[in-house]
């Protein structure tokens, strides 16, 4: 009796090879865009290791067949050799597979923990008509990049409006520098004290809505060992130059960081105008 080698052949390509390789296709793409859940991944797993089983099983009644009719182990030890490298590769792909479902979640690098809590300090949003950007709350880390963004995404931006207790002058400047470049207007709609005022004084033309303040002081360290080579007289004189080049009088400049850090000094809307700080 003679075997039939296409037969041979037929149930290695067609039921061996090709299933294997489309499984194994097929696990790769799930496994790059999602992480299997654990009941779903033991599922899946018992039911490819018991179709691997039958197609071995299937394979190895072909080939004794195959022996029986020809005599010849050079095709069979080849098939053994594929279910060996197809069981290899799919040992290998299902403990990745589980490697993956058991891997604790990734932790929050530092960097965007810190954006994320310094963010939620304030609140910064856009006008539904495009025009004003809306800031409320402490001038800290990482604003200016999202006032450089939102400006940006948002061309129809005219001005900013203004209400803080102040916060991080560097980045205040920072606020500052890009509202003046950008020549949006700004107004106090609250509020507007220390380092808001520096972002305030940028603005092209400047307001104050009715009820909302400046406020000024003298500057401070919170943690003065921290930046123990820090000048705060060479600083208050560089944001003193900066409103002085904004147009604010003289008077008002050599007055403005009388008023001791633990204090407040607000001046009246008239006094603001006079200054220079209100425009017309």
């Amino acid at each position: 009796m003679q075997s039939d080698p296409a037969s041979l052949a037929r149930v290695f390509w067609l039921w061996l090879v090709v299933p294997r390789a489309a499984i194994y296709a097929v696990l790769t793409a799930v496994g790059a865009v999602l992480t299997l859940p654990l009941i779903p991944l033991y599922i899946l797993m018992v039911c490819d290791i018991a179709f691997f089983f039958w197609q071995a099983m299937r394979f190895q009644r072909a080939a004794d067949a195959y022996v029986s009719g020809l005599g010849s182990m050079i095709p069979v030890w080849g098939g053994y050799l594929a279910l060996l490298l197809a069981a290899s590769l799919m040992s290998a792909q299902w403990w990745g597979l589980g490697l993956a479902a058991y891997a604790p979640p990734e932790a929050e690098l530092f960097t965007d923990r810190m954006d994320r809590e310094h963010a939620a300090t304030y609140a910064l949003t856009v006008s539904e008509d495009g025009e004003t950007l809306l800031f409320s709350g402490d001038i800290t880390f990482g604003l200016t990049k999202r006032v450089t963004d939102l400006i940006a995404a948002n061309p129809n931006l005219q001005s900013v409006s203004l209400t803080s207790a102040g916060g991080h002058i560097y980045e205040a400047r920072g606020v500052a520098r890009v509202i003046l470049s950008q020549k949006l207007n700004t107004q106090a709609v609250d509020a507007c004290n220390s380092a808001c005022t520096l972002v305030f004084v940028a603005g092209t033309k400047r307001s104050l809505a009715p009820g909302a303040s400046l406020g000024f002081h003298q500057y401070a360290l919170n943690f003065a060992t921290a930046l123990p080579h820090l000048d705060l007289q060479e600083e208050q004189d560089k944001d003193r130059a900066f409103f002085r080049d904004q147009g604010v009088s003289p008077q008002f400049l050599t007055r403005m960081f009388d008023t001791p850090s633990a204090q407040l000094w607000s001046p009246t809307r008239a006094e603001a105008t006079t200054a220079g700080l209100i425009t017309p």
